[in-house]
């Protein structure tokens, strides 16, 4: 029988303890360098905030502002201006844009907008475009929003919708469906966000006619939440379109823009042979404080779908001592199970609210 030599032994041991201290090593080394970098980013990011308000304040020169974003990480550049533009008027930002707008960074971000094949990438430089407003960034924004794909336009969108180029949104509605599988509140978002000069241009767009059924909806859904009085005549008139989604867009945003002017168009749609379109309508009422529709809303308190008698009831809670007196009467005196157990539920919550 034979025997291996200590020495024998030893010796892989050796080789296998160095192989396992130096990949450790090098995962220390590699991690240190990772927190390095961060926190050369961090403390580049900070240095260039602070130059961005000495500027904006008058206390550092353009030329200094210039110098320093040139010599940033572009992570820190970016960070950096993510971080300023929440706090700056529209009039500081234009000014820090006008001064960074040939900035190595920017037209690389222009560079990959046009030229890269990645659409996460091109979907990004929109968005950090959006953030330095300027005629180069807008001209190859705009060649994103003919160009797609959708993901990337939407991007690009609302990058020109935070510049408030209105002749994008001019292309979007006549292009409404280049952005047909978005969701209407990511549409109603850009289109919110052209401001009041855009709302403008919308209620043109109604008053003419889209084609785009999800495209309308969120051209209601964006007036409505902007509260614009101007859009009331056209909005009313689309709860007799016959698609049933753009029925009750329109009763929700009636309900938001919240005119008086409303209420008889309101109450003739609690008759429409739609659940969605009456519960909108009732709900729409309720923000009103419709007085003259209580007794259309007691009876819409015994409807079939449960959602119109809730928001009915609740709608005449809030409407005041009249609509309460119109639940306290359908609780002792209607026939409808259903109807007395929604009133009393109403009135219990409206009790709640008075004593809170």
């Amino acid at each position: 029988m034979s025997f291996s030599s200590p020495g024998g032994l030893l010796a892989p041991s050796l080789a296998f303890v160095t192989l396992a201290c130096a990949i450790g090593l090098g995962f220390l080394l590699a991690r240190s360098a990772r927190r390095a970098e961060r926190g050369g980013v961090r403390g580049g990011t900070v240095d260039l905030f602070r130059t961005f308000t000495g500027n904006l304040a008058g206390h550092v020169t353009g030329d200094v502002l210039r110098a320093a974003a040139r010599d940033a990480q572009a992570d820190s550049f970016w960070a950096a201006i993510e971080a300023i533009a929440s706090t700056l008027r529209p009039r500081e930002r234009m000014e820090l844009a006008q001064s960074l707008q040939r900035s190595r960074h920017v037209m690389a971000e222009c560079r990959v907008l046009r030229d890269d094949d990645r659409d996460e990438r091109r979907e990004l430089a929109a968005r950090r475009l959006a953030l330095v407003p300027s005629m180069r960034a807008r001209r190859v924004l705009r060649r994103t929003l003919v160009r797609g794909p959708e993901h990337v336009r939407l991007a690009a969108a609302r990058a020109l919708a935070a510049q408030r180029d209105l002749a994008s949104l001019g292309w979007l509605l006549v292009h409404a469906d280049t952005l047909s599988t978005r969701s209407i509140g990511a549409i109603s978002g850009v289109l919110r966000a052209f401001g009041p000069r855009g709302r403008a241009l919308l209620v043109t767009a109604l008053e003419r006619g889209l084609v785009d059924t999800r495209f309308e909806c969120a051209v209601l859904d964006a007036l409505g939440l902007s509260r614009c009085r101007s859009a009331r005549t056209g909005v009313e008139s689309r709860l007799r379109s016959e698609q049933l989604d753009v029925r009750v867009a329109a009763a929700r945003a009636l309900g938001r823009i919240g005119m008086g002017e409303s209420i008889p168009a309101l109450m003739l749609a609690l008759g429409d042979g739609a659940w969605p379109v009456r519960a909108q309508a009732a709900h729409a009422l309720g923000r009103l404080r419709a007085a003259p529709a209580v007794d259309a809303l007691a009876e819409r308190v015994c409807d079939p779908s449960w959602w119109v008698r809730r928001h009915a009831a609740y709608a005449l809670a809030v409407i005041g001592s009249e609509g309460r007196d119109a639940l306290c009467e359908l609780v002792v005196r209607s026939p409808d199970g259903y109807a007395r157990e929604m009133a009393r539920e109403a009135l219990d919550r409206a009790v709640v609210r008075r004593s809170a």
